[in-house]
């Protein structure tokens, strides 16, 4: 009977150790601020699941922390305080058991508060008294119905903290001047304060003031007519 018992508790030894190892190590939650200014407080988070007893540290791009920062939070979050202009850049979180690792990269770049304010309306006719710049090729073959051309985004290279044009254009002729209107839709519930917008007769562009994280996502391009295009602003790479 004692053999049997040991037996099984040898069984069940190995088992829970064979268990604890394939635990996958991972992160499963990270957090970084939409927004940051030159002289805030800026948290980076992550937070880490799985694994034997895994120990989290964080390096930068250059391999050394800010002289203003310290770790926090059993290690899973990093504190850089009175942001400077010297602190922009990657940021990396890096957790491991001596069996498995993980790592998550965050990328900084405090920009320049005053942005000016946009309001966004649904549609928004070009009837302003400004020089308007056309988009089109000449027409040979009578009147075609409105198409859109390919949205460009000029940097194409972008990273957070350039100013960024996302520029929608249709074509269309003949030219009905003044009654198809463009605009750029973004999350109603929430509208970034840094974007505005120049339109032409058949084209709008979207500027973008010193890009955030806050500004990546869907746009969409309207026309009065009924015609949406949809778009998405990927994050830098």
């Amino acid at each position: 009977m004692s053999h049997w018992m040991l037996l099984v508790v040898l069984v069940v030894a190995m088992t829970s150790k064979a268990f604890v190892f394939s635990t996958p190590l991972q992160i499963v939650f990270t957090d970084q601020p939409k927004h940051i200014s030159i002289g805030s407080e800026v948290h980076l988070t992550c937070a880490v699941s799985g694994g034997s007893d895994p120990h989290t540290n964080w390096i930068s791009a250059t391999g050394l922390l800010p002289l203003n920062s310290h770790i926090t939070n059993n290690g899973q979050t990093l504190v850089i305080m009175n942001f400077k202009a010297a602190d922009n850049g990657q940021y990396i979180c890096v957790t491991s058991d001596g069996q498995q690792f993980a790592h998550h990269k965050f990328t900084l770049h405090a920009c320049n508060s005053g942005t000016h304010p946009f309001t966004i309306h649904p549609i928004t006719l070009s009837t302003s008294t400004h020089p308007t710049t056309t988009y089109g090729w000449t027409n040979t073959h009578g009147p075609y119905l409105p198409q859109f051309r390919p949205i460009v985004v000029n940097p194409p290279n972008y990273q957070y903290g350039d100013d960024v044009n996302i520029t929608c254009v249709v074509d269309y002729y003949p030219h009905p001047s003044d009654t198809l209107g463009w605009n750029f839709m973004v999350d109603v519930k929430h509208v970034p304060s840094n974007i505005d917008q120049v339109h032409g007769m058949n084209s709008v562009t979207l500027m973008i003031k010193c890009l955030s994280l806050e500004n990546i996502g869907e746009y969409r391009c309207l026309a009065l007519i009924g015609m949406t295009k949809h778009f998405i602003l990927q994050p830098p790479n």
